[in-house]
């Protein structure tokens, strides 16, 4: 974790007097020490897994506020559950 973090503050030296995206940042370094930890590998072998679950919670928080009736699915899917 701290390995990580002094990576980071150093490339953050490069962007001195400039602005610095830091919510990709972040999003970057809990990437990466998550798959560290976790997954025993760095970000970019566990790159995809990463992607699904930004394309999971987007659907989640997307579909937050709809309501579902049970068996309704059966007869009509919507765009979400047809991909």
């Amino acid at each position: 974790m701290i390995m990580n973090c002094e990576t980071m503050l150093e490339r953050w030296k490069i962007y001195e007097d400039k602005e610095i995206e830091v919510f990709e940042e972040f999003r970057l370094l809990t990437s990466k020490i998550i798959s560290k930890t976790t997954f025993g590998s760095n970000y970019l072998e566990g790159k995809n897994i990463f992607q699904m679950l930004m394309k999971l919670a987007f659907l989640v928080s997307k579909n937050a506020h709809k309501t579902r009736s049970p068996g309704i699915s059966k007869i009509w899917k919507s765009c979400d559950e047809i991909e």
